[in-house]
């Protein structure tokens, strides 16, 4: 069975070159593909991996999803292994992998459980979402799964260091294009179960430092509700668009009733202030277009 690496960049090289070092160091002496896309990064590379890596450089910043894509498409292996540029293996894993595969040949997809810079565990996996998850907003939705969603039916697991059979990739195809950098992890694991495939948890440890993408926190939630609205469209989970658009509104009007009224308060900070507002503001207007 044989396993490929794929990691992308995007102005990340020295978060990129640690995670090909690391899986170098943990693939033992066994030959392994390491792919790394690189979306048209600004910043010099000084490639000291030789012939140990394969680097593909796109001409125009094409986002991560294209850069998956790219990478995907060029990899034959029959596992390929997906980090982010701030992730990569803690322990040997090339084995495990293979080991766990042919052990549950029913999982198209699985991931490493992933631990922060203190050796903490971090989330590398959810419940499947639903509806719930934004008529309850993201904080209450946290403690929704906790009470409720403790041993759920389904899971979604995270692209951060992810292996997929590539036989899942020719049944199902690869990342949607119609997402951004958000979502795309809950839609792969979603159509691969909908096609009858297991999603699993490795017994191996990564890192993940789990940077993100800097933005202002109204922009990014603007990109969730909107990534979340079409993900959860496409999978049939909202039987009546206009309840839960009316639901989701009466909460966020409620938030930015409570946010005028104490938040001058409560944030000292007067960009902080001003951006909750704006962004309560656009994700109104944002909501009411949903369909």
């Amino acid at each position: 069975m044989s396993i490929g690496i794929l990691i992308t960049n995007y102005n990340t090289w020295a978060m990129t070159s640690e995670a090909i070092q690391h899986c170098i160091v943990h693939s033992g002496h066994e030959s392994i593909q390491i792919t790394v896309v690189d979306d048209a990064s600004t910043e010099a590379f000084n490639n000291q991996f030789e012939n140990q890596i394969r680097l593909i450089k796109q001409a125009h910043n094409q986002g991560l999803i294209k850069s998956l894509n790219l990478g995907l498409s060029s990899i034959d292996t029959e596992l390929i292994c997906i980090f982010d540029s701030d992730a990569w293996p803690l322990e040997p894993f090339t084995q495990g992998i293979k080991e766990y595969f042919t052990q549950n040949p029913t999982v198209g997809i699985a991931a490493f459980k992933t631990e922060d810079a203190h050796g903490f565990p971090n989330a590398s996996f959810e419940a499947e979402p639903g509806y719930m998850s934004i008529v309850l907003g993201q904080k209450i939705y946290q403690y929704y799964q906790k009470v409720f969603l403790r041993n759920p039916k389904s899971i979604t697991v995270y692209t951060c260091a992810m292996v997929i059979r590539k036989k899942v990739l020719d049944e199902i195809g690869l990342f949607d294009e119609n997402f951004d950098w958000l979502e795309l992890d809950h839609d792969i694991c979603m159509r691969a179960i909908r096609k009858g495939w297991g999603i699993g948890i490795l017994p191996l440890r990564a890192f993940h430092k789990g940077s993100g993408t800097p933005q202002k926190v109204s922009h990014r939630v603007i990109r969730f509700y909107k990534n979340r609205w079409y993900l959860l469209r496409k999978f049939n989970k909202i039987k009546n668009p206009a309840l839960i658009r009316t639901l989701v509104l009466a909460r966020i009007l409620s938030e930015k009733a409570v946010l005028l009224f104490v938040g001058r308060f409560l944030f000292k900070n007067k960009e902080v202030f001003n951006d909750k507002v704006h962004g309560r503001n656009s994700l109104i207007e944002t909501v009411k277009k949903f369909k």
